[in-house]
């Protein structure tokens, strides 16, 4: 009896990791959406699928075309805040901008902050939503 427990213990301290553990590995990683590398820490994306399956991307609008082509539930959904490179925050807690002074890799010129001090251009704040919304057009 004891040895099972044992081995309950250690199955389900495996089993326990959490995704908010889990970071973007630039350079090794790739987008899902289009297979590109992800590489520039100021860009990229992560999803919790609602089943717990990570899904990475080398920026927020491949993942906003993903969820919206292949209807993705999620459980979350954070972006690499472009003022705090590598750094993953929530995107309802993002403010968005979309400019030719940011190239972000698919082309969108979209790029994520994680407050709306570290915007230093005069552009227009978008929320998550109204960020899918340009994309999406």
């Amino acid at each position: 009896m004891r040895t099972q427990l044992k081995l309950l213990w250690i199955a389900l301290m495996f089993c326990t990791c959490s995704w908010s553990e889990e970071k973007i590995k630039f350079g090794e990683d790739h987008c899902v959406y289009c297979r590109m590398s992800i590489s520039d820490p100021r860009y990229g994306a992560l999803l919790v699928t609602d089943k717990g399956r990570i899904r990475k991307y080398d920026a927020a609008e491949c993942m906003i075309n993903d969820v919206n082509e292949n209807a993705i539930a999620s459980r979350k959904m954070m972006v690499i805040a472009y003022d705090q490179p590598k750094k993953l925050i929530h995107v309802d807690s993002a403010y968005f901008v979309i400019s030719s002074v940011y190239n972000s890799p698919m082309g969108a010129n979209m790029a994520a902050f994680s407050s709306k001090e570290a915007i230093t251009d005069s552009l227009a704040l978008l929320t998550w939503q109204q960020a899918n919304q340009s994309i999406l057009k």
